[in-house]
């Protein structure tokens, strides 16, 4: 083998990494053939929340905007995909896809004033875009159905796919995490990426270089918007009933704890995250209404404590205590070589 091989193809780390990544997606393609319909509708409700949360890492992980009001762009693209379908008998794709442009463009309007305020003033008014937005759509009552909210049905499979309503939604929204995933690396290690990493470590020095810091943020800002957008038309598809009292503040702050949880900065970690917040109200029902805040609260210290990265640095962090302890183990073997 050349001694110039490129670098990470026979990194035993990186090969690990690419086969467990492997078998996880076999998994996924794999799994709502073998568990109940109960299961694939969590699964698929971790895979839309997974959505949300990966569009917080995006904005806070790497562009350092907090946004609180994610259940609100979350909820504008769950409402617009009921009702262009209920009203208008607009296609479900269609449906969802015009809930992403319209949370872009939310999100666009988010941006402008991201631009001026920052910190905890920007959470202040993205809160205040959570509260409102529960209010807002039970006022309107003839558009939204009011605190009854809209329904809809789950969409059969097309072109004659043999596959029940439930797991063709679950491989819709597997099939469009995977395609944000895709984007959010391409993002992250392409020029947004570099600015945004400049832009991290001194807006000044970032702007000396040509980086536009409006542009980005408000670029990054509405990217963000339109993923959690398409992310709430799917699960609009899944639950089928779109009502105020599901994007509350609430499913902000879950979003939030998910992203924590999974790594700020991480891709894979938003699926992870998505998981905790799913499963742990699921699981801890029967302890009491508060006992999920508990755990979330329990969690996020624990996580912050010692993995300020989240899940996703786990795999690192064994790895590195891998190849510290073989080149311990190898030092030791060549030094009793030479005695």
């Amino acid at each position: 083998m050349s001694a110039y091989a490129l670098p990470g193809r026979s990194d035993p780390g990186a090969l690990a990494g690419r086969g467990v990544l492997a078998i996880c997606l076999c998994l996924a393609v794999l799994a709502p053939f073998f568990v109940s319909g109960y299961t694939v509708f969590q699964f698929t409700r971790v895979l839309c929340i997974g959505i949300a949360v990966l569009s917080i890492n995006l904005l806070l992980g790497y562009s350092g905007q907090v946004s609180i009001g994610h259940s609100a762009i979350f909820g504008l693209g769950a409402y617009t995909t009921a009702i262009l379908i209920h009203k208008a008998s607009v296609p479900y794709g269609l449906a969802i896809l015009a809930g992403g442009a319209l949370a872009f463009v939310a999100g666009l309007l988010l941006g402008v004033p991201a631009l001026r305020i920052r910190g905890l003033y920007l959470g202040l008014l993205t809160l205040g875009v959570a509260v409102l937005f529960p209010t807002i759509v039970s006022h309107y009552r003839e558009l939204t159905g009011g605190p009854f909210g809209i329904s809809i049905r789950t969409p059969p499979a097309p072109w004659g796919i043999d596959l029940a309503p439930d797991k063709w939604v679950y491989f819709l929204s597997l099939a469009t995490l995977l395609v944000f995933v895709g984007g959010f690396q391409g993002i992250v290690r392409g020029r947004i990426g570099r600015a945004l990493g400049a832009l991290r470590k001194s807006e000044a020095m970032a702007a000396a270089l040509g980086v536009g810091l409006a542009r980005t943020k408000t670029l990054i800002f509405a990217i963000s918007a339109g993923m959690a957008g398409i992310g709430g038309g799917l699960y609009q598809l899944l639950i089928g009933t779109a009502t105020p009292t599901t994007y509350t503040l609430t499913l902000s702050l879950a979003f939030l704890v998910g992203s924590v949880l999974g790594g700020l900065r991480s891709s894979w970690g938003a699926i992870a995250g998505a998981a905790f917040v799913v499963y742990v109200p699921d699981k801890t029902a029967s302890l009491g209404s508060t006992a999920p805040q508990l755990v979330y609260a329990i969690a996020l210290a624990v996580v912050i404590y010692f993995l300020p990265g989240g899940v996703a640095a786990v795999p690192a962090r064994l790895l590195g205590m891998w190849r510290s302890k073989r080149a311990t183990h190898t030092v030791q073997l060549q030094q009793r070589g030479g005695e």
